[in-house]
């Protein structure tokens, strides 16, 4: 079973112009709903003003790189849970892109971040594997 096609919506986030546009032109043509973000500010801002069901995060960004930019979307989502506890939903699950291999062990995220990692260069194919992947893991987890 596919997850991808236009029901899924990611939020794509890369400090460089270049890259960026070829994530959200490369998940466009795989069916995806892309919404990009050039920054980790720009990134929460977003994910507050609409859902989104993947988070694709490069690592390696100014002023804030990926795993803070996480650690502050999970903070804000537990404070907006706190004050609108019927509203309540976990962060959506984060697919890390970097040039860097894979950390041994993964920084601290935050209570129930799930997340993966995809090592640059990539091809398309393993990039959808790795959303689909990790978005299947966080309904089997969220029902």
């Amino acid at each position: 079973m596919t997850l991808s096609g236009p029901r899924l919506h990611l939020l794509v986030v890369d400090d460089e112009e270049q890259i960026l546009e070829l994530l959200d032109l490369t998940l466009s043509m795989q069916g995806f709903h892309v919404t990009a973000a050039p920054s980790g500010p720009a990134a929460l801002k977003q994910l507050k003003s609409a859902p989104v069901e993947v988070i694709v995060m490069d690592v390696l960004m100014t002023p804030w790189d990926g795993f803070d930019t996480v650690r502050r979307m999970a903070e804000q989502r537990r404070a907006d849970n706190a004050a609108d506890p019927g509203a309540a939903s976990p962060l959506p699950p984060v697919v890390f892109l970097s040039g860097l291999a894979r950390p041994s062990v993964m920084p601290e995220l935050g209570d129930g971040v799930l997340s993966d990692y995809l090592v640059k260069p990539f091809r398309p194919s393993q990039l959808v594997e790795v959303i689909e992947r990790v978005r299947m893991r966080w309904e089997h987890r969220h029902g």
